[in-house]
């Protein structure tokens, strides 16, 4: 004679630590923090992205399709033609990222 256990005979004492489902103990904390990528505040007067620059940029936009490294280094390389004595680079590149991508 073989015996089975049946899963409504087994009986588990176990105390949650909260009623959360599992996708939402998943989730990454988002308290506390902020957006990982953001401009800091341009103390320049009178600055602006010329369009010509704006158009030099979306002229080799990124669609996913293309080699990422030859589009940086081509973003480089524009970005870096323009200078403004108040405003760093790296905000610049910041401010002309998103027009370089499709």
């Amino acid at each position: 004679k073989s015996t089975s256990l049946v899963e409504s005979d087994i009986q588990t004492n176990a105390t949650m630590a909260d009623n959360r489902t599992m996708a939402q103990m998943l989730q990454a904390p988002i308290e506390g923090y902020e957006d990982a990528i953001v401009v800091p505040p341009i103390n320049a007067n009178n600055f602006e992205l010329k369009q010509t620059l704006i158009n030099l940029v979306q002229s080799n936009q990124f669609t996913g399709r293309q080699d990422p490294h030859n589009h940086l280094h081509f973003f480089n390389k524009v970005t870096s033609t323009f200078r403004h004595p108040k405003v760093p680079n790296t905000t610049v590149k910041l401010l002309l990222f998103p027009f370089s991508l499709e």
